[in-house]
């Protein structure tokens, strides 16, 4: 494989850690083997708290933390958190932000990006984990090897300052695994209302002939209040334009086609019918005439909180479903099983179209001037979340409060009907490094039910994918390439296709203009791609 590396990385910060007082545990593998006298097996209890500041998108309260859910992990470990909360539309900024100037907390959540990251340790930005951290903590480790990215970037900076989080670690559930993007939720009692076949996949034009039947016979009563298809800008390049041109989106706009040449994906005439199908959708009415400024959410919240939805972007984790049924009962006082069938989106031709899933999302960092001892001791608690029984108190709370094992070892989940982990124990963000994907497909907390038609969606994902060969594979070769070229033509796709379809005139025309603007960019991109030595 064909990686341009960084050979300033490893001597530079060979030097730079060396001389730092507060990194030395990383040039001394003998400082590396001895434990700091508080830390060890973490179920053997530390004897110093300490503070260590965190950075994550999950909003908590100062009273969250007198729970018994966080208590029982910051008494375990001795630690009182230093909680720094990250609106998720600001989390690349202030990562960034707190990264160049020296503020980075202890340890943070951070949605990784390879150019920032070779960067972030060119300039020595980023902690160095020790040689020997695979040995201390195996069961990170083994999380870790799954992922790929670990190993490709430590081939190309000559160790490890970044840990990528696994999806999946030991609850895979299809093969090949396709990104769980792609499955919407459309109302099954309203479709049943106006002659609409249920079915668990449908072309992109199908889910309009359905929005339409909405507009045209309103089978819910809504009025002028309705939504047919209630989609943000992120959910429109999804499931109407990915859906019809694989290389749309920014994971794959640079591909290599049959002839092993790089290519531009958004300048092919697929992408172009793509946002003429976005466009017809906007005009006809069947999105809101303002989606394009819905955040955080709200889309969603048409289907769940205000009922007056058809068709929304839902995602194919379990957990997604669990999480709509809740919303449905707690704002429409309804039972959403009755109400809502889950399916995936092909294109107009009928083949489907997604992304490889890489087995990892986003990444936990550390400060370059964390202290040994507070590595090692979130180290020790990753290691604790990351084995069997840390997942099982992570995801489902206490054994023989919240869940047991049944005679044949099943998890059974102790819980009243309504309630959930999450309100019980709010806010919980203990699980720092294995994705709550991972325990969604079998977490007994989520009705059975929808835990199988996630994984049957994944299956048939997979299946199809293998059939239809039009998903977008993973190129190691162009993700881990880093220039100044290649950060220069990353786009925010959503956005640029969306004044494309709002802006005046015809559509076709401004399509042609805007790839000829972004010519400048793109094409050094794919020279220095295709210029790659073999």
């Amino acid at each position: 494989m064909n990686i341009l590396k960084r050979k300033s990385v490893k001597s530079i910060l060979a030097g730079v850690l060396c001389l730092a007082p507060i990194m030395l545990a990383a040039c001394s593998s003998s400082d590396n083997n001895a434990n700091s006298g508080n830390s060890g097996n973490p179920t053997d209890g530390y004897k110093d708290e300490l503070k260590i500041s965190l950075a994550s998108t999950i909003k908590t309260t100062e009273s969250d933390f007198d729970n018994v859910y966080h208590k029982y992990f910051t008494d375990k470990f001795n630690i009182k958190w230093d909680y720094n909360y990250i609106e998720w539309d600001s989390w690349a900024e202030k990562l960034r932000l707190w990264i160049n100037s020296g503020d980075l907390p202890d340890v943070a959540s951070w949605n990784y990006v390879h150019g920032d990251a070779l960067n972030y340790i060119d300039q020595g930005l980023l902690y160095k984990l020790p040689d020997d951290w695979k040995e201390r903590w195996p069961n990170v480790a083994a999380a870790y090897k799954l992922t790929g990215l670990g190993d490709e970037l430590e081939k190309a900076v000559g160790g490890t300052y970044v840990l990528p989080r696994p999806v999946y670690f030991e609850n895979k559930p299809a093969d090949p695994l396709i990104n769980q993007i792609g499955v919407i939720a459309l109302r099954s009692d309203w479709a049943k209302a106006v002659g609409f076949e249920l079915k668990d996949a449908y072309t992109t034009t199908e889910l309009m002939e359905f929005a339409r039947l909405l507009k045209e016979k309103d089978p819910g009563k809504v009025g002028d209040k309705l939504i047919p298809i209630s989609y943000d800008i992120n959910d429109a390049l999804t499931n109407i334009v990915m859906a019809n041109s694989v290389h749309s989106r920014v994971e794959s706009a640079f591909y290599k086609d049959a002839d092993g040449k790089y290519q531009w994906g958004p300048a092919n005439d697929e992408t172009l019918a793509a946002l003429k199908e976005l466009q017809t959708t906007y005009k006809e009415g069947l999105l809101h005439p303002e989606f394009y400024t819905w955040k955080n959410g709200e889309s969603g919240q048409k289907f769940t909180v205000n009922g007056v939805s058809g068709i929304t972007s839902l995602g194919g984790l379990a957990s997604y479903r669990k999480d709509m049924d809740v919303k449905m009962k707690d704002n429409l006082g309804v039972n959403s099983d009755d109400l809502v069938h889950t399916a995936i989106v092909l294109g107009d031709d009928g083949k489907y179209r997604n992304l490889d899933q890489v087995n990892f999302w986003s990444a936990v960092i550390f400060s370059p001037d964390i202290s040994k001892e507070k590595f090692e001791r979130i180290m020790d608690f990753m290691e604790y979340t990351t084995s069997k029984e840390g997942q099982l108190t992570v995801n489902l709370g206490f054994e023989g409060t919240d869940w047991k094992k049944g005679e044949n070892g099943e998890l059974i989940s102790l819980l009243p009907e309504g309630t959930t982990l999450d309100k019980k124990y709010p806010n919980r963000f203990e699980g720092l490094y294995v994705l709550a994907d991972d325990f969604s497909v079998v977490n007994p907390a989520i009705k059975k039910e929808y835990r199988d038609r996630s994984v049957e969606l994944f299956k048939e994902k997979a299946e199809l994918a293998l059939k239809d060969k039009a998903t977008a594979e993973y190129d190691w070769d162009y993700q881990l390439y880093d220039s100044k070229a290649k950060n220069q033509a990353s786009f925010d796709y959503a956005t640029e296709y969306t004044n494309l379809i709002l802006k005046p005139g015809d559509l076709e025309t401004n399509w042609k203009e805007w790839v000829k603007s972004k010519q400048s960019l793109v094409q050094p991109v794919l020279d220095e791609l295709n210029n790659l030595k073999k």
